[in-house]
């Protein structure tokens, strides 16, 4: 494509993403939606928000990049079905979304540790251990995804061995 034909694409994303902002924005401040909100999702909180903006981020991110990948392997024009190239992609799509998952969980569980020693009463307790044991969990298994998604690039693309250059003499 020529750059012409970029250029009304390229604004129309923006403008829209701008949209989205304000509106995301509007909805922030506006009271009743926040009532609405916490009348109808339980246990949606302000303490708990880190997770679920991480979920979100994590579903959208999902959405974006099956539709990507779908529209590369699938539909697009001049090229051949390629099933086994979206399989792939969706699966390590959907290993980040994991990874995207375990860490706004573990920020959430940092955020609520930080809360409890900063609190009045005993620091050494039931919740503090049990916060201290998740996060630790946490953090694991996010390195255990990321290190699955490298794995499944490796049964995609081959695995490649890093060596050294060799010196010209």
């Amino acid at each position: 494509m020529a750059k012409e034909d970029m250029k009304p694409i390229q604004y129309r994303f923006w403008f829209w993403l701008i949209a989205l902002i304000i509106f995301l924005i509007f909805l922030y401040f506006y009271a009743p939606f926040e009532k609405y909100l916490v009348a109808s999702i339980p246990n949606i909180h302000f303490s708990n928000v880190l997770f679920w903006f991480a979920s979100l981020v994590g579903m959208l991110s999902f959405i974006v990049a099956h539709w990507q990948s779908f529209k590369n392997h699938i539909i697009s024009p001049g090229s051949e079905l390629d099933v086994n190239g979206l399989v792939f992609d969706t699966l390590q799509t959907a290993i980040l979304v994991a990874v995207i998952f375990c860490a706004g969980a573990t920020l959430q569980a940092v955020e609520k540790l930080a809360e409890h020693l900063m609190g009045l009463g005993n620091i050494m307790d039931r919740s503090f251990g049990s916060t201290l044991v998740s996060i630790i969990i946490l953090v694991i298994l996010t390195v255990l995804f990321y290190l699955l998604h490298y794995v499944v690039r490796a049964f995609r693309d081959g695995w490649h061995t890093r060596r050294p250059p060799t010196h010209i003499r």
